[in-house]
């Protein structure tokens, strides 16, 4: 799939990552530095980036009309697990006005991929209904990741699995759609919770 996505792409990783749903091509230039590294050479020539990417920056780089922040949040990654395009979409916005930046990408099966690298993502938000793995079971991989088992992970799903949701590890469970309204709250109380156990 993503050397299908990069000969389409024509070597560009930046498109080669929106065919694939990822909003950010870090996410897949990370996939390819370190699980598909045969796929490096389809790559065209790599620019070299002014700043690094998820740098201590207050000012955000402009993308996809977003306008730059200079909130405190403007450093926080999170990953969205979600197949519906249209919510992913509502769930970057919602986010984006608090100055958080959201990847996103369709399948349990890819978000695991990239979970298991060291892409930058301070918090995971997951739908349970996906294609391949489900949310739970993803969930459940999250946990057996050394380095991914203290992210917090948010459910937001429009399936009745929030028993099922909590046992699997999740830190908050919201029933879609009303749930997208609660994500931005939601997202800053367990990462003030996430630093209040760093600080100890």
């Amino acid at each position: 799939m993503i050397e299908r996505a990069l000969r389409d792409a024509g070597g560009s990783v930046s498109k080669a990552a929106r065919l694939l749903g990822f909003k950010h091509h870090q996410s897949l230039i990370s996939l390819l530095n370190t699980r598909h590294k045969d796929l490096l050479k389809q790559r065209t020539a790599v620019r070299r980036r002014r700043r690094p990417l998820f740098s201590g920056s207050k000012k955000t780089k402009k993308q996809g009309g977003e306008k730059p922040t200079e909130s405190s949040t403007s450093q926080i990654a999170i990953l969205h697990i979600e197949d519906n395009r249209a919510v992913a979409r509502t769930v970057q916005d919602t986010l984006a006005a608090d100055g958080m930046h959201t990847d996103f990408c369709l399948s349990g099966a890819t978000a695991l991929e990239i979970l298991r690298t060291d892409a930058p993502y301070d918090l995971i938000i997951v739908d349970n209904d996906l294609p391949g793995v489900s949310g739970l079971e993803l969930v459940l991989e999250i946990q057996s990741l050394s380095h991914r088992r203290n992210t917090p992970v948010i459910m937001l799903s429009g399936e009745d699995v929030e028993k099922q949701a909590w046992r699997a590890g999740v830190k908050d469970f919201l029933r879609k759609p009303e749930g997208i309204e609660q994500i931005s709250a939601s997202v800053k109380r367990l990462l003030r919770q996430q630093k209040k156990r760093k600080d100890r």
